[in-house]
């Protein structure tokens, strides 16, 4: 029998078969929140903190079909070198690479495409022993000598070589054994490789200059077509190295940016899975998870913040009075009321409240007497106020951006509206070419995997990974203390004098922590239940991003 589960509710199967009929009839708009659980209510009844609502069955996983699947943004490349992984590109990436390591239930590292890691007395080296047998798509071996051909051009990017600043060196010492040596103690070093800086790809793709566009990993499905801004076709690997992976004959990735599309594309079956960080769209699908109509898997752990990412070398927001003009200016109630977002997820620091990490730091909270007098100031000191606020081109996004236009423009200030796609924005921020745009970003699972945003050695052209150029020694203090020490208590303090540290300069203002979903119909089984390598239990959905190795369709 086939049941769909809430907690401790359950819905006969001739009612799921009525909601499959039901799911082409219609379906709403959106909202939500990120990774939280309490207990079920009737729908009407506000916000449910749910962290899934699934269909379960009592029969085995079943091999074929073809996975459809909705991504919020087009990816700029499938090269972890050389191209921006956003929640779109990282779920495309996990399904054609292997991360050397990943995140378990209990959001612990533990290997993956490795087999250990062994630091050294003062972690200023690991050892990486890789998994024996395992071999890229193209049929050839995966070796430390390709583990350290990646490393290498992973280290000389312009683009990602800032992430990897403290390695100084990567040697094969055998077939199988990689060791990477550091200029500082980095306790956190295997958490860097569960993402991009962990994805293995063939030799030959890294050699191929048309590699991004024709990638080649070790992971379950391998790439067979690629029509930008339509569909990425990926195929069962048929020589995977798991035994009986993946379930899958195929997935197919269509980038769908526009949200009532992906809403529409899953009610007509076009779909059979999305993800989305929107609210509306997360409090609708939230009503028909609870009617049995989809199911629906919250993320957990830390996740990304919505934020507004500000350029503090850029006149005339280098002026820190500005900056705190725009946090004063912006009502929190009123924009809760345009996103529909939950009064949990309001953010004002990097880390939400539940997190470990999380420290007051009194950041600004409406005031738009205090805002007005600050841009009063600095106009008498430097003239009016005039700057563009630019975003992605989704409606929703649109809306919060011309809520904070009109919010600044009641403290004095002149807003323009820009808007442009995701890749384009996220160049913009790299290469310093915005005064403020709304953003998402963060979220590691561990804070030191951020580090590569927030140091000031990352703030110079032509691509600043630190993209709000924010120079403070006393981050930088705070960075290298959380990354090197051992004590976590230690560590804890660390991070509570970066968030200080931020509410001084306000490079960043808060808006929300990002609420993510990811939604299927009625055939897809096992979303979150993934198990590592050794058999126990994955993260599951880590914010928008998850594994499709052990997803299979009930036909």
């Amino acid at each position: 029998m086939t049941t769909v589960t809430r907690r401790s509710t359950w819905v006969s199967a001739s009612a799921l078969v009525l909601a499959l009929a039901l799911l082409a009839a219609g379906c709403g708009s959106s909202g939500g929140d990120a990774a939280s659980s309490g207990t079920a209510g009737p729908p009407g009844t506000g916000p449910v903190k749910l962290t899934e609502y699934i269909v379960s069955t009592q029969t085995a996983p079943k091999s074929g079909g073809k996975l459809v699947y909705a991504l919020e943004a087009e990816s700029d490349g499938m090269n972890p070198v050389s191209n921006r992984f956003a929640a779109s590109g990282t779920l495309e990436a996990m399904a054609i690479f292997d991360a050397l390591a990943a995140w378990d239930a209990d959001l612990k590292i533990k290997p993956y495409l490795a087999e250990s890691f062994t630091p050294a007395a003062d972690f200023r080296s690991w050892v990486i022993k890789l998994r024996p047998d395992v071999t890229f798509q193209d049929g050839t071996p995966l070796t430390a000598a390709a583990v350290k051909k990646f490393m290498d051009a992973f280290r000389a990017s312009a683009l990602t070589g800032a992430a990897a600043k403290p390695i100084t060196s990567v040697e094969a010492v055998d077939d199988l054994t990689v060791k990477v040596s550091m200029n500082t103690a980095w306790v956190a070093f295997p958490a860097s490789l569960t993402g991009q800086a962990g994805f293995i790809p063939a030799p030959a793709m890294l050699d191929n200059p048309d590699g991004s566009r024709k990638p080649i990993g070790t992971g379950p499905f391998a790439f067979s077509e690629w029509v930008p801004d339509a569909k990425m076709r990926l195929k069962k690997n048929t020589t995977y190295w798991r035994p009986g992976l993946p379930y899958l004959d195929e997935v197919e990735f269509r980038p769908t940016p526009d949200n009532d599309a992906r809403v529409n594309g899953l009610k007509a079956q076009d779909f059979n899975m999305l993800h989305t960080s929107d609210n509306r769209m997360i409090n609708s699908f939230t009503e028909l998870a609870r009617d049995g109509r989809v199911q629906m898997w919250r993320g957990k752990g830390e996740v990304e913040e919505s934020l507004i990412i500000i350029n503090v070398e850029k006149e005339p927001l280098n002026d820190l009075r500005l900056r705190q003009a725009m946090a004063y200016s912006i009502d929190r109630e009123q924009l809760a009321q345009i996103t529909e977002a939950e009064p949990a997820t309001e953010a004002d620091s990097i880390f939400g409240k539940d997190s470990k990490w999380y420290a007051d730091t009194g950041y600004p909270t409406y005031d738009l007497e205090k805002a007005k007098q600050l841009v009063d100031e600095y106009e008498k000191e430097k003239g009016p106020v005039s700057f563009t606020l630019t975003s992605t081109t989704p409606t929703a996004i649109q809306q919060v951006a011309q809520y904070l236009s009109q919010a600044w423009g009641a403290a004095g200030m002149d807003v323009k509206l820009a808007s442009v796609e995701q890749t384009t924005l996220i160049q913009n921020a790299l290469s310093g070419n915005y005064s403020a745009q709304v953003w998402r970003q963060f979220g590691a699972q561990d804070p030191d995997g951020d580090y590569v945003w927030w140091a000031s050695s990352n703030t110079e052209p032509p691509l600043a990974l630190n993209m709000a150029r924010n120079r403070d020694p006393q981050v930088d203090a705070a960075l290298d203390a959380g990354r090197s020490s051992v004590d976590e208590a230690a560590r804890k303090q660390a991070y509570a004098d970066l968030q200080r540290r931020f509410t001084a300069d306000l490079p960043y203002l808060y808006l929300n922590h990002t609420p993510w979903a990811v939604v299927a119909d009625l055939t897809v089984r096992d979303v979150a239940k993934q198990t590592l390598p050794d058999g126990t239990p994955s993260a599951g959905v880590l914010s928008g991003v998850h594994r499709l190795t052990q997803v299979w369709l009930e036909q």
